[in-house]
């Protein structure tokens, strides 16, 4: 059947102006907009904040968002021992290209909503929360048609549609602000040197007991509906895949083989239908985003889980595999049937006799493929050259992943 599209007539829609007259809230977006009086002001304890001391912690460890740690100096007149010494803020990027893709992803409004309205009900060891903010969706109906037309345009005009779509997100300017208790006492391990295997049991008991809490839980998904099911726009997958994948093998040829390139290859071909079974049925909610960076090791033996911007649903395997094979790399293989015991152990004690362990084996194979495709797929969209390292985060997380998947 003939597409009706014409990817050279469309037009996308331009986002509503704001009234300039219109007050809006302060939502700093810059750290020196975070003053001792906004603090005093937003923490709302009474008592007065005097001094802040910024420390940015977020170099190297994500592209979508600036950390910063903020030590706090209270007024001496109202010294109180359970006010916060120090929190953690977390703003958008300044890089135009990456705040394009959080704001349109939803990634910084999904992770303040996860905060502001789903936390306790996660069963899962977050920071407090102290505060959020961000403007209105400017656009809230651009959803539906967007994705009507990502699953029915040719993929050469997805790629198109994408690019159009990207601009306009980085236009909006959408202003988001996030608050978050400091865990000052913990360990916390990093990606690019990978963790170790008693790290990786322990988070993976902390994973099973956060998708069991949610085993076929549609509550969150009532609360929320923009946490989506795993084959939501696998189309544009395919669209990005094609996109990078000249690009890839030419960045990387020489280390990665012609076999594991005919094989993402194959894989392309697949997507529908691999993203299809692993937002099957028996589903849970997937952290997204569960890797070492995102973890915080106490020494009280507590982990705890930070970063929920990708929240959303499927088969528990995909942030089984995706957290093995990012924080491990493959000459942890034969450790791995045991990795995934601890976790399915896990998962059976905490009360899922829905979810079999060989399902679990064929869902991680699944997801290993599916990761592999995407991570290649994903190099354009984000500037990762923020740090000026060239030995950057992705490029070790997309050679490790796909050394897995052989």
């Amino acid at each position: 059947m003939p597409c009706i599209f014409r990817a050279t007539t469309m037009r996308m829609p331009q986002l509503p102006q704001r009234r300039s007259n219109q007050k809006r809230q302060h939502i700093p977006q810059r750290f020196n907009e975070l003053t001792a009086a906004w603090f005093t002001n937003v923490l709302a304890t009474g008592s007065t904040v005097s001094h802040v001391r910024l420390e940015n912690i977020g170099a190297d460890v994500g592209f979508m968002g600036e950390v910063h740690r903020c030590h706090l100096t209270w007024d001496s007149a109202h010294g109180d021992s359970d006010l916060p010494t120090s929190v953690i803020v977390k703003m958008p990027t300044q890089v135009d290209e990456n705040f394009a893709v959080g704001d349109g992803m939803q990634a910084y409004e999904r992770e303040i909503v996860v905060y502001q309205r789903l936390r306790p009900s996660l069963g899962l060891p977050m920071p407090k929360f102290f505060y959020g903010a961000m403007d209105p969706d400017p656009a809230p109906w651009l959803g539906r048609p967007l994705f009507f037309l990502f699953e029915h345009l040719p993929i050469r005009s997805v790629n198109w549609l994408i690019g159009q779509f990207l601009k306009l997100s980085a236009k909006s300017k959408r202003r988001y602000i996030l608050v978050l208790e400091d865990i000052d006492d913990a360990r916390a391990p990093t990606q690019l040197t990978g963790g170790t295997l008693d790290d990786a049991h322990q988070a993976l008991v902390v994973l099973a007991a956060f998708h069991a809490h949610n085993w076929m839980r549609t509550e969150p998904q009532e609360t929320y509906d923009k946490i989506w099911p795993m084959d939501r726009a696998s189309r544009v997958f395919q669209a990005s895949y094609l996109r990078n994948r000249d690009a890839f093998v030419e960045r990387f040829g020489h280390v990665v083989s012609g076999d594991t390139v005919a094989h993402l290859d194959e894989i392309q071909d697949r997507v529908p239908d691999i993203s299809a079974s692993l937002a099957a049925r028996p589903w849970t909610l997937l952290h997204g985003d569960f890797r070492l960076d995102n973890l915080l090791f106490r020494p009280d033996g507590e982990i705890v889980v930070l970063d929920l911007q990708g929240l959303g649903m499927g088969r528990p395997a995909v942030d089984v595999a995706y957290f093995i094979t990012t924080a491990l790399t493959s000459e942890h293989r034969d450790e791995e049937e045991l990795l995934l015991r601890t976790y399915h152990d896990a998962l059976v004690g905490a009360g899922v006799s829905s979810y079999s362990w060989v399902q679990l084996v064929s869902d991680c194979h699944l997801a290993k493929e599916l990761l592999a495709h995407r991570i290649v797929g994903s190099a354009d969209v984000l500037d990762t050259s923020v740090s000026g390292d060239s030995d950057d985060l992705l490029d070790v997380m997309q050679l490790r992943v796909l050394d897995w998947l052989t």
